[in-house]
Parts: structure tokens; C-alpha cells; sequence
């Protein structure tokens, strides 16, 4: 509870913008039961950082029972994901895309939970594919940072412009399940 509650607080005001009484009351606890689960502030952004994922989650619900199927699932998740209309929701929800400005000036603790969960969201990806996951990571990163990069922008037609492109791209480097491994 205190983990979900704090990701969105820390998706919200990044890292830096936030005090253990806006964590705590995101989750509804006080903030006595704090240090009751962890050391320190930095311990939950490492948490945060390494378990918070929807897009984890929803890649992982995937119910295709074979390659071709799971794929299409995994195409359709990325479609919603960089379409111009759901960027707000979608920055708002992805630890990858909203965290990485504080993640890359963290802790190796920290970073290290980073690299976790993009390797367990490749590896999800990845699943029944015929693939390994490092073959994700292109899709992944070029995804995650489309949503960064066309959040920061102002001009709405500019938000489009980058989530249209970076999605054309996508679709160009994800691997296809029809094509043998490398």
C-alpha cells in the first residue's frame, strides 16, 4: 500500500519534490508507520523503481497461449501506450517514463532496481517469443522515452508528432515472433 501510494506521488513530483508526510499520506498511513517498512525515503524510490510498473503488469496479464497471439497483445498494449491521446494518463502511470530523470541521479541502489525491471519487462516481452529479451530492449527504450520526450513538449501537435514517429520506429525495431532468433 505504501509502495503504490508513494509511486504515484513520485511519478507526480519526481523524487526530489516529495517528504515522507506526501508519501505517507498518499498510502493513507501515518507517518509513523513509515520506518516500520523501510530505512529510508530512498529505500521506497527503490522499491518504486523496481516494482511500480503497469506496464509490467499489464505485459505479464497478457492471455494469448502462443507466439503470434501474445504478440498481437504486446502490439496492442504498446499502441495504447504511445497514443497522443493517452499520454497524460500514460506518463502519470509509467515509473520507466516519469522516473528517469530522478533515476539517473540516484543511488546504485537505486539503479540497480532500475535494471531489474527493465530486464524483467523485456523478458516479459520477450515470453513465448522465440527470442531473448535483450532483443526487447530497443522497443522498450525507444517506447518509454517517446512518452518522456513528448510529455516535456508543450505544443500538442509536437506531442503527436513525437508519440506518431517514435510508435513507427517501435513497430520497426520489436522483434517479429515469425522470424527465427538471432
Amino acid at each position: 500500500k505504501i509502495r503504490n501510494g508513494a509511486a504515484q506521488v513520485f511519478r507526480a513530483k519526481g523524487y526530489a519534490g516529495v517528504n515522507l508526510n506526501d508519501l505517507m499520506k498518499a498510502s493513507g498511513l501515518t507517518r509513523g508507520a513509515f520506518y516500520a517498512h523501510f530505512q529510508s525515503k530512498t529505500a521506497l524510490f527503490s522499491e518504486v523503481v523496481c516494482h511500480e510498473h503497469p506496464l509490467l503488469r499489464m505485459l505479464e496479464d497478457r492471455t494469448g497461449k502462443e507466439g503470434a497471439a501474445l504478440h498481437a497483445e504486446m502490439r496492442a498494449i504498446f499502441t495504447a501506450y504511445m497514443d497522443p491521446k493517452n499520454l497524460k494518463e500514460v506518463f502519470g502511470g509509467c515509473s520507466f517514463a516519469a522516473l528517469l530523470g530522478d533515476v539517473t541521479r540516484a543511488t546504485p541502489e537505486v539503479k540497480a532496481s532500475f535494471d531489474l525491471a527493465l530486464r524483467r519487462t523485456c523478458a516479459a516481452m520477450a515470453h513465448k517469443q522465440g527470442r531473448e529479451s535483450e532483443a526487447y530492449l530497443p522497443a522498450l527504450i525507444l517506447a518509454t522515452a517517446a512518452v518522456r520526450t513528448a510529455y516535456a513538449a508543450a505544443d500538442p501537435a509536437l506531442q503527436s508528432d513525437i508519440l506518431r514517429n517514435a510508435y513507427a520506429s517501435f513497430l520497426k525495431v520489436l522483434p517479429d515472433p515469425r522470424e527465427p532468433g538471432a
